[in-house]
């Protein structure tokens, strides 16, 4: 069976959330898994302007991206692709004839459900939501099933129709290593400072020397693709090892005993899983601060604007010596992950295929289409 996972590169988020789900289904050995990135497809010229320019957007200010994303949160579900992404759908639907779709990026979603409108076709699909959200960008009609990452999310969009029984509670996918790898605590507490894979960390080098001098921990902060703040802080603070962007992530959440960052989903759920409790740094994007509200409700972290260097650091060192409150909140994450076992993407996608025909009967009927 044939499987495409769309994906993004808007950050890191989106590629991790692919790669999580083809390694998960990757040992079922009857599929043929795919990850395509859809804004590279769809049009292979632009894609890097596209995603330069999102990045540029992030790094520099949020208040418009907030805007937009505030105006169209409860937008009604009638809003379609122009038909040139029908057209680049219905060529890969060609070129890969897969018997399933899952997808992580809204747009994605967006375009195979206008395609399966037009075309008829039969091809399910998969949306998988990487925030906490509820965002109207992800609800399509042609979708066959939603997994998100809380009960808080199924019940959002059940209040915006969505079928109950059509949303799986999955959690945000993250790799196998996370999920199975063992804790490295050391009794010298350990901190791990990170921005996701663009590296949105505070520049203010007295933040940084409040938190080598007041804090009794080691510290590892990971720039990721930030270069320039990886150049301005590397070799600068005794305590605080810089580093740059890392493959091994995995490796460092699991080693630390707190770990200080934006809080993408993708993040939160790596932090759930390697039991790492959360600190969610300066949430400023509407789905963050959706993100930081969910780690402060399920007591798994708490959020933390930082509006002065000394006292900041002050309540940092005072939250890493508070044993009791760390344990209670790795405690918390313990319990998330035995709910999140109840289901995952395997169960989903063997629910969502049990019955689906092979060997060529569901690509006939796509194909029979011409636009």
């Amino acid at each position: 069976m044939k499987i495409l996972i769309l994906t993004g590169k808007f950050g890191m988020g989106h590629i991790k959330a692919a790669e999580a789900i083809k390694e998960e289904l990757t040992p079922c050995q009857a599929l043929d898994i795919e990850i395509i990135d859809w804004i590279e497809y769809m049009t292979p010229l632009c894609a890097k302007y596209i995603y330069g320019s999102y990045s540029a957007l992030i790094r520099r200010s949020t208040v418009f991206y907030n805007l937009h994303y505030k105006s169209s949160e409860n937008r009604p579900i009638t809003q379609k692709p122009d038909l040139a992404c029908y057209i680049r759908m219905n060529q890969l639907i060609h070129d890969k004839q897969p018997d399933l779709i899952i997808s992580v990026l809204a747009y994605a979603s967006k375009a195979v459900s206008y395609y399966k409108a037009l075309s008829g076709s039969p091809i399910p699909l998969i949306t998988c939501v990487i925030d906490i959200t509820a965002h109207s960008e992800w609800i399509n009609d042609h979708t066959n099933a939603y997994a998100v990452g809380s009960e808080e999310v199924r019940q959002l969009l059940v209040r915006k129709g969505i079928p109950k029984e059509q949303i799986y509670v999955t959690g945000i996918p993250v790799r196998q290593k996370f999920k199975n790898g063992e804790s490295e605590r050391n009794s010298r507490p350990k901190i791990l400072l990170m921005g996701g894979g663009l590296g949105l960390l505070p520049k203010r080098l007295d933040f940084y020397q409040h938190l080598s001098e007041k804090i009794p921990a080691d510290m590892t902060l990971i720039t990721g693709k930030n270069e320039k703040l990886y150049h301005k802080l590397h070799g600068r603070f005794k305590n605080i090892h810089v580093l740059g962007y890392v493959k091994n992530i995995d490796a460092y959440f699991l080693r630390s005993d707190l770990v200080i960052t934006k809080p993408g989903g993708i993040t939160t759920f790596e932090a759930i899983y390697s039991e790492t409790p959360i600190l969610a740094l300066n949430p400023t994007m509407r789905q963050e601060k959706y993100n930081a509200e969910f780690i402060t409700k399920h007591e798994i972290g708490k959020t933390f604007i930082l509006e002065n260097d000394a006292r900041d650091a002050e309540h940092i060192a005072a939250l890493i010596c508070n044993n009791t409150q760390i344990e209670h909140y790795k405690q918390r994450m313990r319990q998330m992950k035995k709910n999140y076992a109840a289901c995952t993407m395997t169960d989903l996608v063997s629910e969502l295929t049990t019955a689906l025909p092979l060997g060529g009967t569901l690509h006939d009927e796509i194909f029979s289409f011409n636009f």
